[in-house]
């Protein structure tokens, strides 16, 4: 019963996160540190697999808002430890949270050596109620997508059928401090 409770409630948390305006409430944040505090709260979930952390100590800080850059690195994770579910380990870790500085952006990526995506669905991975999983709500990857472009940022995504699939987002050194901002209808990526 508290399993189905969290699920229905993080259901919901998508739902109207999706749907309500995005509030920034942004600052100078240490993206290291906010990465070390979603592998945290997604292992606190369940101990394996394990998720490696590659973070460039010269990452520095960016201003964004860290509690929602945590929201969407907690989604990029629980949906890369999904996709290597029925994966041994091997000699490689099976899910990797990396950072590293671009020129003007901060990189943050999620890699995993899971089933992939299949290339049809690649360019639909960011649309609204878009899932292959049968527990999935197909809206947190949008959510993902929102967030980040009002950041003015972008997001990335390479995979391959039974190889796995790397997610990456590059944050501008500042994305500034918008106070509100709105996704306008159908505005996700086709590509």
């Amino acid at each position: 019963i508290d399993e189905e409770v969290d699920r229905l409630n993080r259901v919901v948390n998508e739902v109207l996160d999706f749907a309500r305006p995005i509030r920034f409430d942004c600052a100078p944040t240490a993206l290291n540190e906010v990465c070390r505090s979603a592998r945290e709260a997604v292992v606190a979930a369940a101990a394996v697999p394990e998720i490696a952390l590659e973070l460039d100590p010269d990452c520095g800080e960016t201003t964004t808002d860290a509690e929602r850059v945590r929201t969407v690195l907690v989604n990029l994770l629980t949906n890369a430890r999904a996709a290597v579910e029925d994966r041994a380990p091997g000699d490689a870790p099976l899910v990797v949270l990396s950072t590293r500085r671009r020129g003007r952006h901060v990189v943050l990526t999620v890699r995993d050596r899971g089933v992939g995506i299949p290339a049809d669905d690649i360019a639909r991975v960011f649309d609204p109620y878009f899932t292959t999983r049968r527990t999935g709500s197909g809206l947190g990857l949008s959510v993902v997508y929102g967030f980040v472009k009002q950041s003015g940022g972008h997001v990335r995504v390479s995979s391959e059928v039974g190889r796995g699939t790397s997610v990456r987002i590059y944050f501008p050194e500042s994305t500034g401090t918008p106070a509100v901002s709105t996704p306008a209808p159908g505005d996700v990526p086709r590509g």
